[in-house]
């Protein structure tokens, strides 16, 4: 019999007239002697009981089985903490989804880049926006491939960085766990798939990434079809959509004003690599075959309302997702549909692009068109954290009220 510290932890309810204590309670046990009692140092839990010596109560909540039930199709309540949960769960999981394709877009071209198509790949990374990038600051001069690879292989692998593909996907299985009781037994099966995806150690060779991230990506596309057809239309669905559309249109906010910066003849390929991020690459083909334009890649990937990975799509469902929720503040909802009216102004049909053989008149006379389209992403791209911070003030930070439930 060996010993161990351990923590009892009781419960008592408010009966309106006093507080009763609840009989049993929760033990949580170190995980060797004279350790501190932590579940992540390797703690276990057990619940407590305490045995009567004369008959207990034998009521329940549960309905009896042999009685009829009363049929509904309301949606119960979802407390403010499973909301913000699958709020995160849908970020996370379209985070992921973002960062293995611009990764394996790079992994794939970096070592046969020439310099100019390097300087393309350098642009894609910037679309990432990290801040523990391991690519020198500041420096006039480019970064080597070897430099390159080793920073990619830090992006995908790396758990230490939190904007690694690693651990947002230990993220993805931290917070499925925690609301496994709201999702499917298939859905936790790929969460569980999706995190062992990337066990990687000092022996993965620079040429297995693109097979892991495509193994990825395909487990990352099952989680996507199993929200959209296996979960119930609820707010549960709601916020895990919502956090999903507001993800991928801050992605594809960045690398949009990306295109509304001049281009010259040798970032021609990155116009490539952004269809193939975006997964529009077929899309594009099938209207313009192999002619690479930017205004046509902007009317793909911003205003196409039809194509689901559009910046025009995410802000349509946006907006009738957000008013859909329980008591969503109506400045917010204003701006949605200002932004997306503003989006839908822009007549790409008259938008003059700087082409690289135009004279130097020319391109400062189309350069304002260029000029008001970033201002406009840049704007977008300020009001898309504001909105998920004030969805999180306003659902799930309770700091001066008591909890509550969300629902109608």
């Amino acid at each position: 019999m060996y010993q161990r510290s351990m923590v009892l932890r009781t419960y008592v309810i408010n009966t309106g007239t006093g507080w009763t204590a609840i009989p049993g309670g929760l033990v949580r046990v170190a995980e060797a002697e004279g350790s501190v009692v932590s579940m992540q140092r390797g703690g276990h839990s057990k619940d407590a009981w305490v045995l009567s010596e004369s008959p207990v109560d034998t009521f329940s909540l549960l309905h009896p089985r042999h009685q009829p039930v009363v049929l509904r199709r309301d949606s119960p309540d979802v407390p403010s903490s499973v909301a913000d949960k699958v709020f995160w769960l849908g970020r996370y999981v379209e985070r992921a989804e973002n960062t293995a394709r611009i990764a394996r877009s790079l992994i794939s071209r970096v070592q046969r880049a020439d310099p100019g198509e390097l300087g393309s790949l350098i642009r894609l990374h910037g679309c990432l926006k990290s801040r523990q990038s391991k690519l020198a600051k500041g420096k006039k001069k480019r970064p080597t491939t070897l430099e390159f690879e080793r920073e990619l292989m830090s992006v995908i692998s790396d758990p230490r960085r939190t904007d690694s593909l690693a651990f947002i996907l230990s993220e993805v299985s931290r917070v499925g766990n925690s609301v496994r009781e709201r999702l499917s037994a298939d859905m936790m099966i790929l969460i569980g798939q999706l995190r062992t995806s990337f066990d990687t150690n000092s022996d993965t060779q620079f040429l297995e990434y693109p097979a892991m991230l495509t193994l990825c990506l395909e487990l990352l596309s099952a989680f996507s079809g199993m929200e959209r057809e296996n979960i119930n239309r609820g707010v549960g669905w709601l916020f895990m959509s919502i956090g999903r559309r507001l993800e991928r249109a801050n992605y594809l906010t960045r690398m949009l004003r990306q295109i509304t910066l001049p281009l010259g003849e040798h970032d021609w390929p990155f116009l490539e690599c952004l269809l193939e991020v975006a997964d529009s690459s077929m899309t594009y083909r099938t209207r313009y075959y192999t002619t690479l334009q930017p205004i046509a890649v902007l009317d793909v990937l911003m205003a196409d309302g039809n194509n689901p990975r559009s910046l025009d799509f995410q802000l349509a469902h946006l907006v009738d997702q957000y008013q859909r929720l329980p008591k969503h503040m109506a400045d917010d909802l204003d701006a949605m549909r200002g932004a997306l009216t503003m989006l839908r102004s822009f007549n790409l049909r008259e938008l003059s692009y700087v082409q690289p053989s135009r004279s130097s008149r020319t391109r400062s006379e189309t350069l304002g068109d260029l000029v008001r389209l970033e201002a406009f992403l840049a704007g977008l791209e300020r009001l898309l954290p504001s909105w998920s911070d004030n969805l999180s003030s306003r659902y799930f930070s309770h700091a001066r009220t008591l909890p509550i439930s969300i629902g109608l």
